[in-house]
């Protein structure tokens, strides 16, 4: 029925058809080579993407694990400064117990010095002393000296007083007399030293000076036992 109909049409209408088809057939081809080389880009395109996915994946996984790696870094880190507080914690508190002993031992040394500084003090006035009663000691056997000096020259006149007395004892004429009118009672020798009143009254002059010599024997007696 077509071609019955075509031909039944004029000549160039199925020649213009004719070039139409081809024409068609012609964009057809192109738009399918087109078509194909955009498959084709597309397809490099996907194996591109396929192989950049592939390599982001690697370095994805790569990043896992250092991630995981850092991670585990970091709570070795973190342990580590959990462990490094509680240490400075413990410096803290031996450094304060430290500060602590430091200011007592402060405290003692100042105690010492104090101390020290007493006994040099003591030092000095015990030194002080030592050569005042030296000095003492000194002027006190000095003064011993002399009166064992004394002592020893009224001794030695008391033994040529005795020799005295005993001559004049042995020769009666060389007696002293005495009044019968001031011949006082007798007394002892301390009392007699005590009042030089009641002694008598003595012609010889010799005599009066043995009673005084006699009485100054017996004032050495008297402070002898102090300085013994």
């Amino acid at each position: 029925m077509g071609i019955e109909n075509m031909r039944r049409w004029p000549m160039y209408i199925v020649f213009a058809v004719c070039i139409l088809l081809l024409l068609s057939l012609i964009n057809s081809w192109s738009a399918e080579t087109e078509l194909r080389n955009r498959v084709s880009g597309m397809s490099t395109q996907l194996q591109e993407c396929s192989k950049q996915q592939t390599s982001c994946m690697e370095e994805s996984l790569t990043l896992l694990e250092q991630r995981d790696g850092y991670v585990i870094k970091v709570n070795e880190l973190d342990k580590q400064k959990s462990k490094l507080v509680d240490d400075v914690d413990d410096y803290k508190s031996k450094l304060l117990k430290a500060e602590g002993q430091v200011n007592h031992t402060k405290v003692d040394v100042d105690l010492c010095r104090t101390e020290l500084q007493s006994l040099k003090n003591l030092q000095v006035s015990k030194t002080a002393i030592v050569e005042t009663l030296r000095l003492e000691k000194d002027t006190l056997t000095t003064q011993l000296a002399e009166r064992k000096q004394k002592i020893e020259d009224l001794e030695k006149e008391i033994e040529k007083l005795k020799l005295q007395l005993t001559t004049k004892a042995s020769n009666p004429s060389a007696v002293p007399k005495v009044t019968p009118a001031a011949q006082p009672p007798k007394m002892s020798p301390a009392l007699s030293a005590h009042n030089p009143i009641n002694e008598p009254v003595l012609e010889n002059n010799d005599a009066k000076e043995e009673i005084e010599d006699t009485n100054a024997l017996n004032d050495g007696n008297d402070f002898d036992p102090q300085l013994q």
